[in-house]
């Protein structure tokens, strides 16, 4: 008679052996399919950053919505000859960032489309912030401007001084770093505050080259300044002047005769300091006791 238990271990073990063989053939497909794409199949996007600008610095594309944050430490990152087209509402305050590099001149184009039903006329302004977020005043553009309630479209743009790569503690010249870019509205009605208005920013930076502390000027000031150490002897073509070997020696020398020179001043020094004590002691005796100097 035959054993069921049999049977039934047979068909598992050949049901183990058909698993094995699709997995095997499974695998091999897709190492097929690999070696013949040269890689696994991805989605291509044309941006790459989290932000959506999908462009490097200095390529003039366009960033898609990049969103304004309300602060300097939330302000949306953008690249320098990029542009946006987002959103915001009226009342709050939008910030954007991009780097800049010295002895560029950068600029901020923005427009602004209102709605066509405001209860008020509204002024929007513009602000360039430098590296160490001190505002920069607009040396080009028109940073700000009044709309009346029909005008739905508003352009406004600031382009600070070129940018420095250095400048003095008191000077408040535009340095390297990230800008900020600020949107606002100055002037509205209170119900106005939360309508929703578009926002068109371009960035723009030109120029940028010598970045040194004489950048911009002649080269007289790449020469080393070498001082003259012997007045009314002017120097040979090609002779520089020995400033390392002045010493204290001419002070003293020829003049070594007692009460003269070094000596001298040791020994008025401690003169004066005895007439000094001595005057001391005499106005005390005198101030102490001034009957006995009368008698």
């Amino acid at each position: 008679m035959r054993n069921p238990n049999n049977s039934t271990s047979a068909e598992r073990r050949s049901r183990r052996a058909s698993t094995r063989r699709a997995r095997v053939l499974g695998l091999a497909s897709l190492a097929a399919a690999f070696a013949l794409t040269g890689g696994p199949a991805v989605a291509a996007t044309d941006d790459p950053s989290p932000g959506g600008s999908g462009s490097g610095p200095g390529n003039g594309t366009s960033a898609t919505n990049v969103l304004p944050g309300t602060s300097f430490l939330t302000a949306g990152k953008m690249e320098a000859d990029t542009s946006t087209t987002t959103s915001g509402s009226v009342g709050e305050y939008m910030y954007w960032s991009f780097p800049a590099l010295a002895e560029q001149d950068v600029a901020a184009k923005v427009t602004l489309t209102l709605p066509n039903d405001l209860s008020s006329a509204t002024t929007w302004r513009v602000d360039v912030f430098d590296g160490i977020r001190r505002h920069q005043p607009c040396a080009s553009g028109r940073p700000q401007v009044s709309a009346p309630p029909p005008e739905t479209e508003v352009r406004i743009d600031c382009g600070p001084r070129t940018i420095r790569p250095w400048s003095e503690a008191w000077s408040a010249d535009p340095l390297p770093g990230t800008y900020y870019v600020r949107v606002s509205a100055l002037e509205f009605d209170e119900k106005d505050v939360g309508r929703k208005i578009g926002v068109k920013l371009e960035l723009s930076a030109k120029g940028g080259g010598d970045s040194g502390p004489d950048a911009g000027q002649d080269d007289a000031l790449k020469a080393p300044l070498v001082p003259v150490t012997q007045a009314g002897k002017p120097l040979q073509p090609g002779q520089v002047a020995e400033t390392r070997k002045v010493t204290l020696a001419g002070f003293d020398s020829g003049d070594d005769a007692w009460l003269s020179g070094t000596t001298g001043r040791w020994v008025w020094t401690s003169a004066g300091g005895v007439v000094a004590m001595l005057l001391g002691v005499g106005g005390y005796l005198f101030s102490r006791h001034p009957r006995r100097w009368f008698r």
